[in-house]
């Protein structure tokens, strides 16, 4: 059965591409289409959205995004409806900055979009742009200048010891660091997040990438 065949590949592989999917399957890319709407798919939200999984697949965190090695996945499939839930969804409205922190891409082009047509509002607090949901503007604003003004990020022209940088390949560390920003603030926590994902990063590169940034917290378990 056409459906076995596709929940197999999957399970194999996790995240497949439509070229991969056509030489595993023999079908043209307009049929693959077809039968995985037919199934239920996610494609992802970076790199043109080339990823393909299937929907029972992820495992979404809090924002709704599930991230599987250099694929990111959002449970509102587009990244226009992404960011509208995520920015309408805030207590406070969003920067470009955090936004970029949270998806793992800058999305510039995106917001312009969804505020020129009207589907969130844009407004100067300080030195920067912070973006509303349509909604609850009101809320969001007087909460936002209620906060301390976030630091535009800056370079900061530190060079690192080199023998403290992780010696790891940079994707892993790029793994470690978007689960710190996704919430996963212990080893054990990353770890475990990781492992979900199908990252291979060890508890011992994970440590070192939590004492390289500084990014550990007093109540983590990893040793001083």
């Amino acid at each position: 059965m056409l459906r076995n065949r596709y929940e197999e590949l999957f399970r194999e592989n996790v995240i497949m591409t439509i070229g991969h999917l056509m030489l595993a399957i023999g079908r043209p890319r307009e049929s693959i289409l077809r039968d995985l709407k037919g199934i239920g798919y996610y494609s992802s939200y970076n790199e043109m959205g080339k990823y393909y999984t299937l929907d029972s697949t992820p495992e979404f965190d809090k924002f709704g995004l599930w991230t599987y090695r250099n694929a990111y996945f959002s449970s509102r499939r587009t990244i226009l409806d992404t960011a509208e839930y995520l920015v309408s969804d805030s207590s406070a409205g969003y920067t470009h900055d955090q936004l970029r922190r949270i998806l793992g891409i800058g999305i510039q082009n995106s917001l312009y979009q969804l505020t020129t047509a009207g589907r969130l509002i844009r407004r100067h607090v300080g030195a920067q742009y912070v973006y509303f949901g349509k909604e609850n503007f009101g809320v969001q604003w007087e909460r936002r200048n209620n906060m301390p003004v976030e630091p535009i990020a800056r370079k900061s022209g530190r060079v690192p010891e080199e023998r403290g940088y992780p010696d790891m390949a940079p994707t892993l560390v790029i793994d470690v660091l978007i689960a710190v920003l996704r919430g996963y603030d212990t080893e054990p926590a990353v770890l475990d997040y990781l492992s979900r994902t199908g990252s291979t990063v060890t508890a011992q590169q994970a440590m070192t990438v939590f004492r390289y940034y500084d990014i550990c917290k007093k109540n983590s378990p990893i040793p001083e």
